[in-house]
């Protein structure tokens, strides 16, 4: 009877209580739960591979079937999908073209982060062929470099995606001079 009594003494210590007490059980599942939510992210924090669990603009594991954008307003963009993908989301025509819009979302902005790259990087060439403390040479080589150095990126942004891209900051209208 001791021993009943003992055990009957340490359920009622492991029992909480109060509404405070049970609702201290709940705090390391409420904390998992949170942090489930904010660690999800959307699709549009994509990286430049596309980052989303539907596709990639690259080929990597597991997204290594090559389709390309049929579906959404901009057309042959390539990505990559999964084997499962293809067997499902794939044959669903709605899906398929929710998922090609967050391509062509994501292929707008590695075009653009590319541009801005390119555009650094041409800037940089103009700015050091400007230094002085280089020879005439190496200050025609640079310049060469700066003149020949096309911003593909920016182009295909402008093709692609023309209302992205505000007229005074055209590549387009640069090269005609």
């Amino acid at each position: 009877q001791q021993q009943q009594q003992q055990q009957q003494g340490q359920q009622q210590q492991r029992r909480p209580e109060g509404p405070l007490g049970q609702l201290a059980q709940f705090i390391p599942l409420l904390l998992i739960l949170i942090l489930s939510f904010v660690n999800m992210g959307g699709e549009d924090d994509a990286g430049a591979t596309g980052g989303s669990r539907y596709f990639s603009l690259t080929p990597v594991q597991p997204h290594t079937n090559p389709l390309a954008t049929k579906l959404a307003t901009v057309k042959d963009i390539p990505y990559y999908v999964s084997d499962q993908f293809l067997r499902t989301v794939a044959r669903d025509r709605y899906q398929l073209s929710q998922v090609e819009r967050m391509v062509e979302r994501s292929y707008e902005r590695y075009l653009s982060d590319e541009c801005k790259s390119q555009k650094v990087y041409k800037r940089k060439l103009e700015l050091l062929s400007v230094k002085s403390k280089i020879t005439e040479a190496e200050r025609e080589n640079l310049m060469r470099k700066s003149r020949g150095f096309d911003l593909t990126r920016c182009l295909e942004l402008e093709d692609l995606f023309p209302r992205s891209v505000p007229v005074k900051d055209r590549v387009l209208g640069e090269m005609d001079l």
